[in-house]
């Protein structure tokens, strides 16, 4: 059997890459790899390297850094309260 013909791979010609890159690198999501294959019959494998984390998704917890720096939120009766003696001023 042909080591092709096992494969799920999808294979693509040079003119694909040039012309559809997208669908080329579609197909690598999906098989994990695709195949490239030139007119004098050579051929190349471009795999996807995996995931990479964007900087957005690895934000800190906020609410736990304002927790431990300013501790303990303060009630409602103190809030009420200080805002009555800021406004006095």
């Amino acid at each position: 059997m042909n080591a092709d013909m096992m494969s799920d791979m999808k294979t693509f010609t040079v003119r694909d890459l040039d012309r559809r890159p997208n669908q080329v690198l579609e197909a690598c999501d999906s098989y994990g790899e695709a195949r490239i294959r030139c007119r004098d019959g050579r051929t190349y494998v471009i795999k996807t390297e995996g995931t990479v984390t964007s900087p957005m998704s690895a934000l800190p917890d906020f609410a736990a850094r304002r927790r431990e720096l300013f501790g303990k939120s303060a009630s409602r009766s103190f809030l009420k309260k200080f805002d009555q003696a800021v406004a006095s001023e």
